[in-house]
């Protein structure tokens, strides 16, 4: 399985309905991030990896003009029920088009993620591209907020515990390994009730963890004025997980 077939229709719809914490505790300091970065209400902001519209919606309240992008179908499906008035796509990473043109990033005032989007790319390769891509979407003084795996993420002590958790339609259990440095594997098989009965489908989502100083330097090289921070607010996030912050300089490189 490759990052462009995860979040099939069952686990988009668990994700969404069941895992919100995340988005719950980050979205706060990003739209603080935004607000502290100039940014007024209209301006456009991209949101990288949007999965079922959580963020969106929460940036749409605050003002702003959304538009999500997301490798799988069944998150934008969802999205656009649930963040009506923001616009969606379907997107993979890196996409290798300049910005702008059909199937690449649109440009936008500032770029936001949250749920270490990049790090579900296949291969290292992709994230520096992938990276690149972000910056250059970003106008001149505009502003980049995104969430990173580091190393440490996969060195946490209780990678090795079996996460499950059953509810009245559905069920999901996940398994973590370490395959090799660098990498932390998911196995995931999810349970949803259908009619009388359930069905079960089961996805292994490869996450490779990424340098937060290589991704800064990425930046840098594409006229970013980059630095990296434990959060993006007052939240608590996972030890291994950071956040890097930047913002276009005026007269900033493009290339």
């Amino acid at each position: 399985m490759t990052s462009d077939t995860y979040y099939q229709p069952d686990l988009a719809w668990v994700h969404h309905a069941g895992y919100s914490q995340h988005v719950e505790r980050t979205c706060a300091g990003i739209v603080q991030l935004l607000r502290e970065g100039g940014l007024s209400a209209g301006a456009n902001v991209l949101d990288v990896g949007c999965g079922s519209g959580l963020l969106a919606r929460e940036l749409l309240t605050a003002g702003f003009a959304v538009h999500g992008v997301d490798a799988s179908p069944a998150m934008i499906e969802l999205a656009r029920d649930y963040a009506r008035g923001a616009d969606f796509a379907v997107v993979r990473l890196p996409t290798g088009l300049p910005t702008g043109v059909d199937g690449a990033l649109p440009e936008a005032d500032a770029v936001v993620s949250t749920g270490h989007v990049l790090n579900y790319l296949d291969t290292h390769a992709d994230i520096v591209q992938a990276l690149g891509e972000l910056a250059r979407a970003v106008r001149p003084a505009g502003v980049l907020a995104i969430d990173l795996m580091t190393g440490r993420y996969s060195e946490r002590n209780d990678i090795d515990e079996v996460h499950a958790r059953v509810e009245d339609d559905w069920a999901i259990v996940t398994r973590f390994s370490r395959p090799e440095p660098c990498r932390l594997d998911r196995m995931i098989t999810v349970f949803r009730r259908v009619g009388d009965g359930w069905r079960r489908s089961d996805e292994h989502h490869r996450n490779l963890t990424f340098d937060a100083e290589d991704a800064l330097n990425v930046w840098r090289d594409n006229g970013i004025d980059a630095h990296c921070r434990a959060a993006f607010g007052d939240e608590t996030l996972p030890e291994g997980l950071v956040v890097l912050t930047g913002r276009r300089l005026a007269q900033g490189i493009r290339p």
